[in-house]
């Protein structure tokens, strides 16, 4: 692994447990065991790193998707709603576009380019899936299941019950399936 790759990851880790704007340099720094005029060498700048950061998380969030098979749409959902479960750890982290978008409102531009580009992403597969399988509304219904799933994520964090992400994500999907 680069150094690079060591600080994306050291700064994904921090930035989905404590937030863009509180991630530093020298947190970086000390977590990877570097200076932090090295962690400015490979990221000019903390929007440098931002973009960075949500670019190649968008890019191993998509070689996921890929991987789910769209045969039947039950599952499918169920596989989407699992990438999602999984970037959910009560007290640890969730997924980090949920919360760059939670702190869009104070980030750099090109960071909430990125950001914006996760959530179209996910939603333009979401439609894709449920226009092939019939469903009215997909755009609509993506919406809603990007929105409910993100959401439930921030609010199950910050209660500290999984139970509200699952009932969240249940009560989405069910929307499909009815």
């Amino acid at each position: 692994m680069t150094m690079r790759e060591k600080i994306l990851e050291a700064a994904e880790k921090r930035v989905r447990g404590v937030g863009f704007a509180e991630m530093s340099f020298r947190d970086l720094a000390r977590d990877v065991g570097i200076k932090s005029a090295s962690v400015h060498y490979h990221f000019p700048t903390k929007p440098d790193l931002g973009e960075a950061l949500v670019t190649r998380y968008a890019e191993q969030f998509k070689e996921e998707l890929d991987r789910i098979d769209q045969i039947e749409l039950g599952a499918a959902l169920d596989a989407f709603v699992g990438l999602y479960s999984k970037a959910l750890v009560l007290g640890e982290s969730i997924c980090l576009c949920a919360v760059m978008g939670a702190e869009a409102i104070g980030l750099p531009e090109n960071v909430n380019a990125r950001t914006k580009a996760f959530f179209e992403m996910n939603k333009a597969w979401l439609e894709t899936l449920l226009t092939e399988h019939g469903v009215e509304h997909a755009a609509e219904t993506a919406n809603l299941i990007v929105a409910a799933l993100e959401g439930g994520m921030i609010v199950a964090s910050t209660s500290k019950k999984r139970a509200i992400f699952e009932q969240v994500a249940e009560a989405a999907i069910r929307r499909v399936a009815n």
